[in-house]
């Protein structure tokens, strides 16, 4: 028979259990040469520097392969269409657009964003007419083209319990040519007045590449005076336009910087033109400029940025001298003038959002907190007081009692320290226009009851981190009170139970060690309370290895030991330097056990679990 024979291939098929398990042993093996290294004396920090880098991105590919990876897309488009784009953007002004050409248009950005997990809601053309009007050919006229587009992603993408960091990356593609945006990062910057987003808004109507039926609503319900008329817009197009070509001297004078190039010029006079009309109650200049409209001022401007090409003698510092002129009557204007509300135009932006969002779906109610526990639920939060007794039941999640009484480590001097997780109302959420407040400290000395509180994205965040704090508290149980979505949550506690939480729990120990090690520490009770912690999250991590949930609250000889070191005399078996020894001994031995395991548990947490209960509490769980 033919060796070339599929029947009688000897080529090894890989499951992806095959596949998880070939990732673990090189997970470990690499942390195993990670932790010789670094008892090592003789090793290269860069070769350090390598195998921790190897061991992280293995660490990736594990997770990648057992599905625990973070299921959070970034728009990747590609470069091929992107060029594709550039060149037909390069080849049109707004008056050259034809019905084909708008089609080419909306063929290469509806092709970019296909399958990327988006929706394209708008896209213009957006130039700068006094650029245009200095420049004769068509081609030289559309050479700072700028293609500006605005996208929403999915509901549960936005609402993803990711760091802001993150999702700022996700939400902004800015290639100078190439600008797109998701839609929260444009309303969040329309209600600050920036210029670039207004323009879009209101930009001519042979501008427009493409719009959503939605996105004709927001021009219409949002008067361009009250945009303009913003304090944020007004100070952006006074800032920008002056300090972006100029500087200030020693002697405080502002001159024009060298390296302005004539665009740049041509850019602070679209803005310091835009501060005119808004302060006159105008509309915005976004198309050919019209000389007649202008003042005398910027007449004299325009003529000689004309000139300037033709006339050597014409320099930027003679044309930096109309932008002075100009500015300043910009300012005595600016303190006459009466700014639009910001809260209002905020209100129609965000209602706006909100319906793009949910497309005319339904909010669910979360359900509310149950009667038997109503006045239990009462009388806590009227102990605990401060700026969490606003919060209606449903929004109440879990209330705990924390610090060392979590534990049952608690003494007569003990604090009393509550956590709450909240969740705001989803109406706020999808409304919002700006970064809202996630936590709220209410401590302090004289406070008898301290208190600190979490809005439930920040908490799944956290969760996700594996954060110690945050993990316990989810792994505790007996809470002060718990809503049912909370118990939901409890319920599946075991898919926490992860090595992004063994990282997590060794950082904190080693940490306190080193804390110990530089012996800076004068307040005794700080000491124990070091030690304590210490000794609690190694039998913590003990449980972790074997992929057990661990008890938050201590029984048995380790509480037995560890109330001895919070209350006996550090002498004996407790001595300082004989505590910090075994601390030392123990914490390297769960290192080694670490990094000889044959085994590994999943890498991170079930993120599309959590995200799915975090609609849920939202009540937008129904909604795609």
């Amino acid at each position: 028979m033919d060796e070339c024979d599929p029947s009688r291939s000897t080529v090894k098929e890989f499951s992806s259990n095959n596949l998880i398990n070939l990732a673990t042993d090189a997970v470990q093996a690499t942390g195993r040469l990670y932790h010789g290294l670094k008892r090592s004396k003789n090793y290269k920090e860069d070769d350090f520097l390598k195998i921790k880098d190897s061991l992280e991105k293995l660490q990736e590919v594990k997770a990648s392969l057992e599905g625990s990876d973070v299921n959070f897309l970034t728009p990747d488009l590609d470069e091929n269409e992107l060029l594709q784009l550039k060149q037909l953007t390069l080849m049109h002004i707004p008056e050259s657009i034809t019905d084909e050409a708008r089609k080419k248009f909306q063929h290469y950005i509806l092709s970019l964003f296909k399958g990327q997990n988006v929706t394209v809601l708008y896209a213009a053309l957006l130039t700068c007419p006094w650029y245009a009007r200095t420049q004769r050919e068509r081609g030289e006229q559309a050479k700072h083209n700028i293609i500006f587009i605005i996208f929403k992603c999915s509901l549960p993408q936005y609402l993803s319990p990711i760091s802001y960091h993150v999702q700022e990356q996700a939400n902004v593609i800015d290639k100078g040519w190439f600008s797109a945006t998701e839609l929260y990062h444009f309303c969040h910057y329309l209600c600050k007045g920036k210029t670039r987003n207004v323009e879009a808004l209101y930009c001519p109507l042979q501008a427009v590449l493409y719009e959503d039926p939605q996105w004709n609503s927001l021009r219409t319900g949002l008067n361009i005076f009250q945009t303009i008329g913003l304090r944020g817009f007004l100070e952006a197009c006074r800032g920008q336009s002056f300090g972006g070509v100029g500087k200030k001297g020693k002697d405080g004078k502002f001159r024009i910087k060298d390296s302005t190039t004539f665009k740049a010029l041509c850019d602070s006079f679209r803005l310091m033109h835009h501060a005119h009309n808004a302060l006159n109650g105008q509309p915005l200049c976004l198309d050919t400029l019209d000389e007649s409209q202008l003042i005398s001022v910027a007449q004299e401007a325009v003529t000689m940025l004309k000139d300037m090409y033709q006339n050597l003698d014409i320099s930027k510092k003679d044309v930096f001298e109309f932008l002075e002129q100009w500015q300043k009557l910009v300012s005595l204007q600016v303190k006459k003038f009466t700014f639009t509300d910001a809260e209002e135009v905020c209100r129609i932006v965000g209602n706006w959002q909100m319906e793009v969002r949910l497309q005319g779906n339904p909010i669910r109610c979360l359900s509310s907190c149950p009667e038997d526990e109503h006045p239990k639920l009462l009388s806590l939060m009227d102990d605990i007081r401060g700026p969490m007794s606003h919060l209606h039941p449903e929004q109440i999640l879990m209330v705990t009692r924390a610090g060392s009484h979590m534990y049952d480590l608690s003494m007569a001097t003990s604090d009393i320290d509550y956590v709450i997780i909240y969740a705001d109302p989803s109406e706020k959420i999808l409304t919002a226009c700006k970064k809202l407040p996630e936590s709220v400290e209410d401590r302090g000395p004289q406070k008898k009851i301290e208190y600190g509180a979490y809005e439930v994205r920040c908490f799944c965040e956290m969760l996700m981190k594996g954060s110690v704090v945050i993990l316990e508290l989810l792994f505790k149980d007996g809470h002060n009170y718990t809503h049912p979505a909370w118990r939901a949550l409890a319920d599946k506690r075991s898919l926490f139970v992860t090595e992004r939480g063994i990282q997590q729990y060794m950082g904190l120990i080693r940490n306190n060690i080193l804390m110990l090690q530089k012996e800076k520490l004068t307040d005794n009770t700080k000491e124990r309370k070091l030690f304590y912690q210490i000794f609690h999250k190694m039998e913590s991590v003990e449980y972790l290895l074997k992929g057990m949930v661990p008890p938050v609250k201590c029984s048995g000889p380790i509480r037995d030991f560890i109330m001895r070191i919070r209350t006996a005399p550090l002498e004996g078996d407790l001595q300082r330097d004989k505590l910090y020894k075994y601390c030392l001994d123990r914490f390297e031995r769960l290192k080694e056990n670490l990094a000889n395991r044959r085994y590994r548990l999943k890498e991170n947490a079930d993120f599309k679990f959590l995200l799915n209960w975090l609609l849920s509490v939202r009540g937008l769980d129904n909604i795609p």
